[in-house]
């Protein structure tokens, strides 16, 4: 049927058309889940009753014939069926289109689900595999302290079994061998009792020899009867020697039993201590065990707190990339409206009467369709991207695992090896020491040999023989007790180390993994608390490296204290040395008893042989002895009357010193010395100090009221040349820690000492002591500017000293020192301090 434009129908038909497809927008844009709005269908049915009303009506006004209008009746209602047909077509279209686009989302909402789903799968999965590892661990680790503590406890048991027979066979010991002394002792107070009385009859024997010998002078007669008796006397001498010589050795196997005896109650106490030290080693392992557990313990739950983390991270990861999306949807949907919004103005804007075109509703809906699919398929791109991330991100975090774990491997190993390394180093010192040790203690034992085999009478060598070997197994044992305190010290330190990275480690791991600048409050305090620890293990660290380093020095003071390395030092023997004059004159003595003893045997021969030679050489003899015995009685009184003077001089000049200085020195035994000053209120106030001789050159300076035997000042002084000396201390840690000095002699009794790294041949301390005449004493200042400045002294016979005038003596500032110290207070020691300080200031100002 034409239908021409000035039909109401077409016009009518069209608006239908336009108003359907508005009201189809409008639903579209509305709602994001595309449903179909049933009441904007009616709305524009609606109108278009309105408007077939409308035209309806018109039609009439227009054509009042009847036939026409029965025409136009059925026309319109035709056309109305037409066009509730078309809307309905429409709208079946429109929804069908609306149920596709929700079908494809469901779609891709399911493969999304299943991606995430797969996704929280493999990491639960994950999860549980660590868990089983992390179970299988703990009880590996369950199972090795088991072991250990019942190895612990075997250990224990075994060694309380081990201290109680040591209890007992060691108390056994200690009486067996304190029977043993006491029987010993009585057995040495008989034997020197019954040498007392053999010396004494001997001595008896001697002295009536001697009254027989002058009888035979007088009685030439009898002569042969009394050779005969003295030839009888002296083999009944011989043997008597000879049972002396005898009793020596028994006293002296006597004393070296009783060396040994004490030397075994010493071994004794040692293992009584050794056992007391296991028993503080014993109770420390049960505090080292509680620390252990408590430590298992802090693991534990650093590692559950370490695991709540990362599935908190985990989870705001995923809902931030979700919010990331959500975003990025709303920005897409918010741009469509807009887009939407200005084609929907462009509709409005375009008049129907005009020659354009528009686009029709279902090209519109199929350009929406496409789009949507592709959204769909950029949808399931980017799931697929983030999938891949998330998976990399996973094995990146296994990465990084196996790193952490690679690492602290390699740092355990790194500590193991430096350990050995050390361990090493220590040993071969210990190997170099020992070497050492053996090689001067033969030395040693070959030169004390040498010295008994020359003189086996002479006790002391053996008593230092013995001293020197038992403070070196004294030193010995020392020493291997600090190096295994050493070595538990440096095990602990390892052990402390490896904890301290891991804990780095995992602090570096939490540091790492954090990504917001505001994070939780929980897993702050927990990096709080694991800062303050690793900064406590540091200083555990560093007191234990120093505690190291204290006992490294202390075993090196153990070793430099009564040795040296010969490999370091060179040992200048003096070229007249005391001890080897006193061998050699000794020698020389021994020799000329020696050929005397000769002498005296081929005499008694000779007069074994015959008579007439014996009563020859005893007239001989007889003109000898009394001119020998008067060289002798006068070689004594002259011996005697110069020792007399030289104590008295000496008392003197002790004397003098003890005015002069305030100081006086008193010898109390051997190598023990009293230092009193003279303003001490009691007898009692006084400073004992004891020098020994350690070695050759070497020399130990301790005070009596020292607690222990290491509480010493040791020094070692070589002769490098002739006049050059070398002062080194025992402790020093280099050869070249040394004091050099030359000491020359300009003239008699004038002293210069210099030291050698002087930059000039003034740079000296001179000092001089003259004894000018009897009881008068010279006293020059080092520091005095002429040979002039000087003060002379003379002793008094009440014992005191008087200062004589000098022209130094009479200077203004020396008599006001007198007046001041002398005169008032009577003190010459203040004196002589006041004045040595008043010319050091005059020369340094100078």
């Amino acid at each position: 049927m034409n239908v021409t434009p000035e039909d109401n129908t077409e016009v009518v038909r069209m608006m239908g058309d336009f108003n359907s497809y508005l009201a189809e927008g409008r639903r579209q844009h509305s709602n994001s889940s595309l449903l179909f709005d049933m009441g904007d269908t009616t709305a524009g049915k609606g109108d278009l009753t309105m408007k077939l009303e409308t035209s309806r009506d018109e039609s009439t006004v227009q054509w009042d014939r009847p036939e026409t209008a029965k025409r136009n009746r059925v026309r319109r209602l035709e056309q109305q069926h037409a066009l509730e047909k078309q809307g309905e077509l429409l709208w079946t279209r429109s929804k069908v289109a609306k149920l596709e686009t929700a079908i494809s989302q469901l779609e891709t909402e399911k493969k999304r689900e299943k991606i995430e789903f797969e996704k929280g799968q493999e990491t639960f999965r994950m999860q549980y595999e660590r868990d089983l590892e992390q179970v299988n661990d703990l009880r590996h680790k369950l199972e090795f302290l088991e072991r250990e503590e019942k190895q612990a406890k075997e250990e224990l048991a075994e060694e309380r079994k081990k201290l109680t027979t040591i209890k007992t066979q060691s108390e056994k010991r200690i009486m067996g061998l304190q029977r043993e002394k006491l029987h010993i002792q009585a057995e040495l107070e008989e034997l020197r009792e019954g040498s007392r009385s053999q010396i004494s009859s001997l001595r008896n024997q001697v002295k009536r020899l001697e009254a027989e010998l002058e009888m035979s002078d007088s009685e030439l007669a009898e002569a042969q009867q009394q050779v005969q008796h003295h030839r009888g006397q002296a083999q009944a001498r011989l043997e008597q020697v000879q049972q002396l010589q005898e009793d020596r050795i028994r006293a002296v196997t006597a004393e070296h039993k009783v060396k040994e005896l004490e030397l075994q109650l010493s071994q004794v106490q040692e293992s009584a201590a050794m056992a007391k030290l296991m028993k503080t080693r014993l109770a420390r392992y049960e505090q080292l065990e509680k620390e252990n557990k408590k430590l298992l313990e802090q693991n534990k739950f650093y590692r559950e707190t370490s695991e709540n983390n990362q599935l908190l991270k985990e989870k705001l990861l995923s809902l931030e990339t979700k919010y990331g999306r959500a975003e990025h949807s709303n920005l897409q949907l918010i741009k469509e409206v807009e887009d939407l919004r200005a084609r929907l103005k462009q509709w409005e804007g375009i008049d129907p009467s005009g020659g354009q075109t528009p686009r029709s509703p279902a090209e519109i809906a199929k350009w929406i369709a496409e789009l949507q699919r592709k959204e769909a398929l950029l949808t399931e791109k980017t799931g697929q991207l983030t999938s891949s991330a998330r998976e990399s991100e996973a094995g990146q975090k296994a990465a990084a695992s196996r790193l952490r774990e690679v690492e602290s491997q390699l740092f355990a190993s790194t500590e193991k090896t430096n350990q050995q390394a050390d361990l090493i180093k220590k040993l071969q010192r210990r190997l170099l020491l020992v070497t050492k040790d053996r090689d001067s203690i033969r030395n040693i034992l070959e030169s004390y040999e040498s010295e008994v085999t020359r003189a086996s009478s002479d006790d002391g060598l053996l008593q230092r023989l013995q001293d020197s070997e038992e403070s070196a197994q004294r030193y010995q044992r020392h020493m291997t007790s600090l190096e295994e305190d050493l070595q538990r010290l440096n095990a602990q330190a390892s052990e402390e180390r490896i904890k301290a990275h891991r804990l780095e480690s995992e602090l570096s791991q939490l540091k790492t993994q954090t990504p917001s600048p505001a994070p939780n409050p929980i897993s702050s305090q927990e990096v709080t608390t694991l800062r303050k620890k690793v900064e406590d293990l540091e200083e555990d660290r560093q007191k234990l490296l120093e505690e190291k380093e204290i006992l490294e020095a202390r075993v090196e003071q153990r070793h430099l204290q009564g040795d040296f390395d010969p490999t370091k030092t060179k040992v200048v023997h003096f070229g007249l040395n005391p001890t080897a004059l006193r061998r050699q004159h000794r020698q020389e003595e021994l020799e000329k008893l020696r050929e005397e003893c000769e002498k005296l045997r081929q005499r008694l021969r000779a007069a074994e042989e015959g008579v007439a030679a014996d009563i020859l050489r005893s007239t001989n003899s007889l003109f000898i002895a009394p001119d020998l015995k008067k060289q002798l009685t006068t070689a004594e009184t002259k011996n005697t009357r110069l020792k007399e003077v030289f104590q008295q001089k000496i008392h003197e000049f002790r004397q003098a010193c003890y005015m002069l200085l305030g100081y006086k020195v008193d010898v109390v035994k051997d190598n023990n010395y009293k230092l009193m000053s003279m303003y001490a209120e009691r007898q009692e106030d006084c400073l004992m100090f004891q020098v020994d001789v350690v070695k050759d050159n070497n020399y130990k300076l301790m005070s009596m009221y020292a607690e222990r035997q290491e509480d010493c000042l040791m020094f070692q002084a070589d002769v490098v040349k002739d006049n050059n000396y070398k002062l080194m201390s025992m402790y020093a840690e280099r050869q070249e820690d040394c004091l050099m000095f030359q000491v020359d002699v300009v003239k008699d009794n004038n002293y210069k000492l210099m030291s050698m790294y002087a930059e000039r041949q003034e740079d000296c301390l001179m000092f001089q002591v003259d004894v000018v005449k009897d009881n008068n004493y010279k006293l020059m200042s080092m520091y005095a500017e002429r040979q002039e400045d000087c003060l002379m002294f003379q002793m008094v016979p009440g014992g005191e000293l008087q200062l004589l005038e000098t022209e130094f003596s009479n200077s203004q500032a020396v008599m006001m020192l007198v007046d001041l110290h002398l005169k008032t207070q009577h003190s010459i020691p203040a004196f002589l301090s006041a004045l040595t300080l008043d010319l050091f200031s005059q020369q340094t100002i100078a």
